[in-house]
């Protein structure tokens, strides 16, 4: 591999890139289509993705997880071969179960869109189907390269399947308006294609890496490695797989729920809201965050196998660090520019859905940081062998996201808010127990004053600057250039502060891509 060497920040800011740019690309495809097909359309558009989702989650059975940790194990101890095998293993039966679960989706396409209150969706489940096959094979491509500490595939196509995904959307839009249905339709078969072109990407790199390595030779599995190689895999995968399940349950609880709990009318265009432009807000910095998360892993599980119990801290430390400085920020400028972002992006939404929207990012802002840590320590757990526990805490969290919904969602004056509050809360009491649960059963703990204390208060100076500009500048950050410079002065005002307080010392510096700078 080019990359033996590449350290786990490295591998973190190239995740993390990618999964931003896949998302700036994400959201800059909802804002044209939600531009064009309304949000009503969106809204149908937004409930096809919780089931699909969800089935994802089973098709891939966490996997992919479990295969880059594997493999990251076995190239620690310098079991290569295994770690072939492992891949080959892992590959038949992501293969197998991703064409299963796409026809099980094809065959219950109307049962599901009746479950969600809304018939019209059916075709939608149909086109998006294969997807589920294409997804999976990819997923495990990226595991063997993630896991051998090359980080770069999977960033890069990641965006381009994005790309994709954009271009033959928008252009299947633009073609069957004004039938909003067709055009649902063309943007969700959108998916289906940019899947497929990852898919093609990825296998071209991956044979590409073969010829290159023709002297590794083939290798045969016998029915006896087959077998250990499934318990070893299934040991890991079943605890992520869980997790993940758990986790895509708070979405197809929205999906569900939001629209026949809702008592005020035009159900479909409030979840078009909250689940469109809302959730592609909320969804930038968490990709960037994420990175970190996926990243943490194969590095975290060789640190831990390796016995060292500082390093161990250490990488634990710097990961949350990377996290909490890359989710403090944006969650607080989401909160606090939240009517000017949004009426930058969606300007051709009527003025009270952009105050609808508005509202639901400030108050989901938080969640943002709770998220964003919650996957970095879901991904500590899986490195050092305690997927379990943060499986059960998912899974209460989801429960106390229901309760909430179960009792603001039917209120009137509360309606689509309370979908907004009852996530926060949800991530909020997950991140709390994941903490004490790593300090008290694993012993990690989080340095204050470096991880939280200076990035929060680069923050507050950040938040200053911003409610200073708003309540004294009048109308001069209003329109597209004013946005667009007060959120460029926030950022300066952000960085300046974490170069002054030097929230990344000296010892840390030499992991960074600039370092020969």
């Amino acid at each position: 591999m080019k990359k033996h060497g590449e350290n786990f920040i490295s591998g973190a800011l190239v995740l993390s890139l990618g999964g931003l740019l896949a998302k700036i690309l994400g959201a800059l495809y909802r804002i044209p289509l939600t531009n064009i097909i309304g949000s009503y359309g969106m809204g149908l558009y937004q409930l096809v993705f919780p089931p699909y989702i969800l089935f994802l989650t089973v098709a891939q059975a966490g996997v992919p997880i479990a295969l880059s940790k594997l493999i990251a194990e076995n190239n620690q101890l310098g079991n290569f071969e295994r770690s072939r095998k492992v891949f080959r293993c892992a590959f038949v039966f992501l293969t197998a179960l991703g064409a299963l679960c796409a026809v099980l989706m094809a065959s219950l396409s109307k049962v599901i869109a009746a479950s969600q209150g809304n018939r019209e969706t059916a075709q939608a489940f149909l086109i998006v189907a294969p997807a589920l096959l294409f997804v999976p094979v990819t997923n495990a491509l990226k595991a063997y390269f993630q896991g051998n500490m090359n980080m770069t595939p999977s960033g890069v196509t990641t965006v381009i399947e994005q790309i994709v995904k954009l271009a033959v959307g928008l252009i299947c839009a633009i073609h069957f308006m004004p039938d909003v249905h067709k055009a649902v339709l063309g943007a969700v078969f959108a998916i289906t294609v940019s899947e497929f072109s990852s898919l093609a990407i990825m296998s071209a790199v991956y044979f590409a890496h073969r010829k290159r390595n023709r002297h590794v030779g083939v290798i045969s599995v016998s029915g006896a490695e087959v077998k250990s190689i499934a318990s070893s895999i299934m040991s890991l995968a079943i605890p992520v797989a869980l997790g993940g399940f758990a986790m895509q349950m708070s979405q197809v609880i929205d999906s569900v729920m939001v629209v026949n709990l809702l008592t005020i009318p035009d159900a479909t265009k409030l979840y078009g809201l909250w689940t469109g432009p809302v959730n592609s807000m909320l969804g930038l910095p968490i990709a960037l965050s994420g990175g970190v998360a996926v990243s943490a892993l194969p590095g975290i599980t060789k640190t831990f196998y390796g016995g060292d119990r500082n390093a161990l801290h250490a990488s634990f430390n710097t990961a949350m660090k990377l996290t909490l400085v890359i989710a403090l920020p944006c969650a607080l400028g989401m909160i606090l520019l939240s009517r000017p972002i949004l009426s930058l992006l969606y300007g051709s939404l009527p003025e009270n859905e952009i105050y609808i929207s508005s509202v639901l990012l400030s108050i989901s802002g938080l969640s943002i940081v709770f998220l964003a840590i919650l996957q970095t320590c879901v991904s500590v757990c899986q490195a050092v062998g305690k997927p379990y526990a943060t499986v059960i805490i998912v899974s209460l969290s989801i429960v106390v996201k229901a309760v909430v919904n179960l009792l603001l969602l039917p209120n009137s004056q509360i309606n689509i808010y309370g979908a907004a509050i009852s996530e926060t809360l949800c991530y909020l009491f997950a991140t709390v127990c994941v903490i004490i649960y790593l300090r008290v059963k694993v012993g990690l703990k989080t340095d204050v004053m470096p991880c939280i204390v200076k990035p929060l208060a680069s923050c507050m100076l950040m938040t200053l600057v911003l409610t200073v500009a708003l309540t004294f500048g009048g109308g001069l950050f209003n329109g597209v250039v004013g946005t667009l410079v007060l959120i460029a002065v926030a950022a300066l005002v952000y960085l300046s502060g974490i170069c002054a307080l030097k929230v990344f010392d000296r010892s840390e510096l030499p992991f960074l891509p600039a370092k020969q700078k």
